[in-house]
């Protein structure tokens, strides 16, 4: 699959209900505060929800009309929303088939996202660990998941992690004797590798001309985190113990990028989703003010990145 341009980043969560889609939304109208022309993607192929946050009640258009040929590029799509220097390009979700796009239609979405002129692309990817969403998370340069202090979302968010990570890995795996080491009809059964320490183990018996490569991958798998819905002060050590977790288990690292308090405000307009915009339903504090303090680091780490070159990766 192609790599994505460096100013795209996909946000991913382990489970609904953890705020990812609206914090998407928030972190969007800020960097297009900050003067950035912005597109919002939803890559939530098979349930799109994006569209109704930014009071867009049915698009004329949405990515389904790009796959199935109907526009030759993604920028006929693009959908002007109410907040400022923000476009949105809509996922689709009447024609269910298309929830889950084969590899040539996949690649052809990665291609057409690349020739996207913005300055941030910012990827809504849906809930859970389908195989097209650990796809889309591991084609973009900036990787980002959201979870919530609740356990089951802790345990959610480290488990797309380690699906994240297994994917990766398996690519690196196939065409060698392990193509199957890391399939995820094999991982249930007893002695499967459920570690990094395990997997690699493995390569360098059975395989050992592939470590190198496996290696490589694993080192440049970046992840960053934000914890969202943050009731108390004791709730932003989630971040840092879900970093060990993955550092011990899947050695490698993982970035806290910021945490969002627990704000009513966010809730009501959520819950109410009455079609008007984001901007005139939420007051510029609490949670929004909190966005823009990762908003900023985003934009930063964006700008410090080298040129949007795109390569091949396996």
């Amino acid at each position: 699959m192609i790599q994505l341009p460096n100013h795209t980043w996909a946000i991913a969560g382990g489970k609904g209900g953890v705020g990812k889609s609206l914090l998407t939304v928030s972190l969007a109208y800020w960097l297009g505060r900050l003067k950035n022309d912005v597109t919002l993607l939803d890559g939530d192929l098979g349930g799109a929800n994006l569209h109704t946050m930014l009071g867009l009640r049915i698009p004329h258009c949405t990515i389904d009309d790009f796959i199935l040929r109907r526009v030759p590029s993604l920028d006929h799509l693009l959908l002007e929303t109410a907040l400022p220097n923000v476009k949105l390009i809509a996922g689709g979700s009447d024609v269910p088939a298309l929830a889950n796009p084969n590899f040539g239609q996949k690649t052809r979405l990665v291609r057409a996202m690349n020739a996207i002129d913005t300055d941030f692309l910012m990827v809504d990817l849906g809930a859970g660990s389908s195989l097209n969403t650990l796809d889309l998370f591991l084609a973009a340069p900036n990787k980002l998941v959201v979870l919530t202090p609740q356990p089951t979302s802790i345990q959610n968010a480290y488990g797309f992690i380690k699906a994240a990570f297994f994917r990766l890995v398996s690519r690196g795996l196939r065409g060698t004797s392990l193509q199957d080491l890391l399939d995820p009809a094999n991982l249930r059964d007893e002695g499967a590798p459920q570690s990094a320490e395990e997997v690699l183990q493995e390569v360098a018996i059975t395989e050992p001309g592939a470590l190198p490569d496996i290696e490589e991958r694993v080192a440049n798998l970046k992840i960053h985190i934000i914890v969202n819905m943050v009731r108390a002060p004791k709730e932003e050590r989630v971040g840092p113990v879900v970093s060990e977790v993955c550092r011990r288990f899947l050695g490698m690292e993982t970035t806290l990028l910021g945490c969002v308090p627990y704000d009513p405000q966010m809730e009501k307009w959520a819950a109410v989703m009455d079609r008007e915009s984001f901007v005139n339903r939420t007051a510029e504090g609490g949670a929004l003010r909190a966005s823009y303090d990762i908003a900023y680091r985003i934009a930063e780490r964006t700008k410090n990145k080298d040129s949007t070159a795109t390569k091949w990766i396996a």
